[in-house]
């Protein structure tokens, strides 16, 4: 068996709480809009998409109690957290910040932190179930 790398060896990220565009309701067309994004960018890493809720998802929880509510996106809107390698992190969210590029994607970014959990909990979202 490998040998596990330490934690300072292992590949420093950020988590990033984005708001999504009511018209993509698909993890596959966020995926597309990252990967698309990753290369446009030349960022080292592709960015990858960890939790993903609809606009009409129950799982949701109610738009009132998100504190950070987005801008630029319209109300119906979904919830996203993308994990992004450190050293691209400024590249991202000045992209995603941007009026012009908030309404090519359709993403806007709401919040950002070293640990998932923490983003997490700032958009009211649920730990999903692992699949086994």
């Amino acid at each position: 068996m490998a040998k596990r790398l330490s934690k300072a060896l292992r590949g420093k990220r950020r988590w990033f709480g984005i708001a999504i565009d009511a018209n993509h309701t698909a993890r596959k067309e966020i995926e597309k809009i990252l990967t698309k994004i990753s290369l446009e960018f030349e960022f080292p890493k592709k960015l990858r998409l960890m939790d993903f809720v609809h606009s009409g998802s129950d799982k949701k929880s109610d738009e009132s109690q998100l504190e950070l509510i987005p801008k630029l996106i319209s109300s119906p809107f979904g919830l996203g957290i993308v994990e992004v390698p450190l050293e691209s992190s400024q590249k991202f969210r000045e992209l995603l910040s941007q009026e012009t590029n908030i309404s090519n994607y359709g993403m806007e970014s709401l919040t950002m932190s070293g640990k998932i959990r923490l983003v997490r909990d700032r958009l009211n979202l649920e730990k999903p179930k692992r699949k086994r």
